[in-house]
């Protein structure tokens, strides 16, 4: 197994996400997404999804908000036997300008921001 191989998940926050007033996003919906990620990351190297044993870290630096576009990248760090170390991150590379000109207006970020990480330890079957 390579223990390079990445997996990567985009997806577009939307009201529907919204936890609390002014659009912002309850970062248990990124810890949500960012286990979607680590489960396709299993399915993609060992042919299973296994279940997640443990979650070791989780950091939440920057906060969502509806319509921003986040990028989510889930690498194996560590595999012995059947458990695997999976580390996800989460960056924001697209959000909504403070005073949209357009209700569909967006900006793109010169460089991604890191919104969240976390590491799974998962086994499988």
């Amino acid at each position: 197994m390579n223990e390079q191989q990445t997996v990567t998940l985009r997806y577009r926050m939307s009201n529907r996400d919204v936890f609390y007033l002014g659009g912002l996003i309850n970062g248990a919906r990124n810890i949500t997404l960012l286990n979607d990620t680590a489960v396709r990351l299993m399915a993609k190297v060992f042919g299973n999804t296994g279940h997640c044993v443990e979650v070791k870290k989780i950091r939440l630096y920057t906060p969502s908000q509806a319509g921003d576009y986040m990028e989510y990248i889930a690498r194996a760090k560590k595999i012995e036997g059947n458990r695997a170390l999976i580390e996800v991150r989460a960056f924001k590379v697209i959000e909504v300008p403070k005073n949209p000109p357009f209700p569909s207006s967006i900006d793109v970020l010169p460089e991604p921001v890191l919104s969240t990480v976390a590491q799974f330890v998962y086994e499988t079957f």
